[in-house]
């Protein structure tokens, strides 16, 4: 290689290093370089104004290993756990349970009772009694599912290696994507930096989706309709900071939203408007490094957090709050 050739090769890799290391993600994706420029020790101490009056109830399923958390209508539990599935009454007694193949990474349950049951690529179906009645095909052979939602109509599959929202019919079969790039508000589609990727679906049957490397929650209609958005990045309580939150997201009876955040970990309630209510659960509840809060909210206003760190499952039930 001749000499001046080298020379243009040395700079165009010193200015390529240097935007590397300027935008890359701090920690391997755990905080983003503009959470380094804080001190992380007084962030994690939460401001005891906002924290939320809650009577706490530990569950602990007999499954081992939990990866996945949902309820059904008539508040039964569904832990998922690496090696199958549980049903536990709405005090965490046991009632059935099922092996699986393949970790389950993620749970939603029918109006009908059918407990569906995401696993790397696709979804099984399960009775309440345990015994599986159907196998789906995967939506994409890159397909990683991060998280299950349920209308009336249609089943919503978050896929975090896709960065979309698959939809289905409740027989299984494929009837559309949710949130391709576009030219609107949200022209950048979803930014999934890691295996973090939720939705949840609204009282009006309307869909809720976590777009965690824009650090807010974006909403669309059941077909698909970009409808609107709220949240921003902030290192404060009332946003979401690090490379990639909010983690999960639920909404509860009345239409707000509980949210949950990784590596500085944060269970927070918004108002319908995406305004701060206030802190369940500050990162003093939890283990530094604890993730994969998976949330479900019963019929009864409860906030249930799973806790794979402790393999168990914590009920918050709030009270006398603002």
């Amino acid at each position: 290689m001749k000499a001046g050739a080298l020379l243009v090769l040395t700079v165009v890799l010193v200015i390529l290093g240097v935007i590397f290391w300027h935008t890359k993600p701090c920690q391997n994706c755990k905080l983003s370089t503009k959470d380094c420029q804080y001190d992380l020790t007084a962030i994690k101490k939460t401001d005891s104004n906002l924290l939320l009056r809650a009577h706490v109830q530990w569950i602990k399923p007999s499954l081992s290993n939990l990866t996945a958390l949902a309820v059904d209508r008539s508040n039964r539990i569904i832990a998922g756990a690496m090696a199958g599935i549980e049903v536990l009454d709405e005090n965490g007694v046991h009632l059935a349970g099922s092996a699986v193949t393949e970790p389950v990474r993620c749970l939603a349950v029918t109006a009908q009772g059918d407990i569906l049951v995401g696993l790397n690529d696709h979804v099984e179906v399960f009775g309440q009694d345990g015994i599986r009645k159907a196998v789906w095909k995967s939506p994409d052979p890159k397909t990683m599912m991060t998280s299950l939602a349920v209308s009336s109509h249609y089943v919503f599959i978050a896929d975090c290696a896709n960065r979309i929202v698959w939809r289905f019919t409740l027989t299984g079969e494929p009837a559309g994507r949710v949130g391709q790039k576009d030219l609107d508000q949200r022209k950048e589609g979803f930014v999934v930096p890691s295996a973090f990727f939720d939705v949840a679906v609204a009282a009006d049957e309307s869909l809720w989706v976590a777009n965690p490397g824009m650090h807010r929650l974006e909403h669309f209609t059941a077909e698909g309709k970009f409808l609107d958005m709220w949240g921003t990045y902030s290192m404060d309580a009332t946003g979401f900071c690090g490379c990639c939150n909010p983690s999960n997201l639920a909404i509860t009876p009345n239409g707000e939203f509980i949210t949950s955040e990784k590596h500085i970990v944060r269970v927070k309630h918004y108002d319908a408007q995406g305004h701060l209510k206030g802190v369940i659960s500050g990162q003093e509840d939890w283990p530094d490094k604890a993730v994969g809060l998976d949330l479900a909210v019963d019929t009864m206003g409860r906030i249930l957090v799973l806790d794979p760190s402790a393999d168990v499952i914590r009920i918050y039930t709030q009270v006398n709050n603002r």
